[in-house]
């Protein structure tokens, strides 16, 4: 059996790669002209101009923002439900995906039949890179079908041929007793449900009476599988180490970075569909794939019929973590950082929200639950005048002096690491809400209140 999905691009150096993307592009882009109104539109300056030699060429045409793709959206109408970069017509398309909402109103995104194969055979790669193979029975736990990580997900894992378990929507008890009973090895799930589903295993399997078949486990959707102390609670709760981080966006593919079995950090697989450039969020200006690099993911999608994207500002924030692999792949692995929408200040000190969780439950593993929340007072809150408030979970009880200086060490800590303040409250274990999907890592104070997550 291969040890990669697509051998010939995964392996080739990756300035080939660059290479024969650029080649691609040069043909693709003319055409996207004449197909997209939005393209049309923020490439009129760069057009007359404009000549695709290397990848650095996309240099000359500006970024995509969100802010672009909602105003295309905004001029739908009965032919073009999907606005001005709708680039094919009504009757060329067969699927619609949305994404979550989670940063303002859905976005929609129209497929044709070749970018429904298109994103099947990339999100496949993703998987057989994270190591899910044909014999493997997936428990797909994403419960939203419409959503870049629904169907788009389920697609790639029959792609690969893998035994596909769509349980996602079912509660966490049926989950678990259905993932004995259908002998299932491995799971796809978001960082969080993880871990919720870690602490349920034993407990509600174990009444099934048959033993767990599971053995590997795909998670993404969130940062936070970078974290040493999260990945660990997982495999002790799982009783695994088959642990591997993926991520994709909804806007352009939705799974495309996925870890080997080295599992340290995320290689790109969709090499073949899409272009990734990294840039200082800052300046906006590209920066070279080295070890350590930090900066903006940016994406072209290089085959993309129904919605294309050029040069889409993603907002993730990654760090290189190596240029070279063990497994052969040629492609940086990354891990994500954080979001620029997240990102929160301080008294004119950045900071992301996962950031201060990576630092404290690293620092604090056994004395706290790798579960946690700041607390923002309105919704568009993101500059603290006062500390950030910040709740933590104690991983056992504790009496109120003992919980008084876990606070205050907390705090101490990550001013000293951070350079910013946060006021902790040391909450009782199992307070905090655990969701099935992705878990708030910030939310705001009248939510709380209300006992919302």
């Amino acid at each position: 059996m291969s040890a990669y999905w697509s051998a010939e691009l995964e392996t080739l150096a990756w300035s080939g790669v660059e290479r024969w993307q650029a080649s691609q592009l040069a043909e693709a882009l003319p055409a996207l002209w004449q197909r997209s109104r939005l393209y049309a539109r923020l490439h009129a300056d760069a057009r007359s101009r404009f000549a695709m030699r290397g990848l650095a060429d996309l240099d000359a045409l500006p970024f995509t923002l969100k802010d672009d793709l909602r105003a295309a959206q905004q001029a739908a109408g009965t032919d073009t439900p999907f606005g001005d970069n709708q680039a094919v017509p009504l009757a060329d398309i067969v699927q619609a995906i949305a994404s979550s909402g989670t940063t303002g109103p859905p976005l929609y995104y129209a497929l044709t039949a070749r970018d429904v194969d298109v994103f099947a055979d990339a999100i496949a790669n993703v998987w057989f890179t994270a190591g899910i193979r044909r014999d493997d029975v997936v428990a797909h736990l994403v419960g939203l079908p419409m959503v870049a990580g629904g169907l788009p997900y389920a697609d790639g894992f029959r792609r690969l041929g893998a035994t596909l378990c769509w349980l996602g929507g079912f509660p966490t008890e049926r989950i678990v007793r259905d993932m004995r009973r259908l002998r299932v090895t491995a799971l796809l799930a978001t960082t969080s449900f993880a871990q919720h589903l870690a602490e349920r295993w034993d407990d509600v399997g174990r009444e099934t009476g048959i033993q767990s078949s599971l053995q590997k486990v795909l998670g993404g959707g969130e940062p936070g599988l970078g974290q040493p102390d999260i990945r660990a609670r997982i495999q002790r709760g799982l009783a695994l180490t088959h642990l591997r981080e993926t991520m994709g966006l909804g806007d352009v593919l939705p799974s495309m970075w996925g870890e080997c079995e080295m599992q340290d950090g995320m290689h790109f697989n969709a090499q073949r569909y899409v272009a990734v450039e990294l840039i200082d969020p800052a300046s906006g200006q590209r920066l070279p794939w080295t070890d350590g690099a930090t900066g903006e993911l940016v994406y072209t999608a290089i085959v993309r019929d129904a919605t294309p994207v050029v040069r889409y500002r993603s907002r993730d924030h990654a760090r290189v973590v190596g240029t070279r692999c063990a497994c052969g792949r040629t492609s940086p692995r990354i891990r994500c950082i954080g979001r620029t929408d997240d990102m929160l200040i301080f008294k004119g000190m950045n900071v992301f929200p996962s950031a201060i969780r990576d630092l404290v439950v690293g620092r604090f593993a056994a004395r706290i639950e790798p579960v946690l929340r700041i607390v923002k007072q309105r919704h568009d809150q993101v500059r603290f005048d006062d500390a950030i408030p910040l709740e933590v979970e104690a991983a056992q009880a504790l009496e109120p002096p003992q919980a008084e200086a876990l606070a205050r060490q907390i705090e101490a800590e990550v001013r000293s690491q951070l350079q910013v303040r946060v006021a902790v409250t040391v909450l009782p274990p199992r307070t905090l809400p655990r969701g099935t999907y992705k878990n708030a890592l910030v939310a705001v104070r009248d939510d709380v209140a209300k006992g919302q997550p």
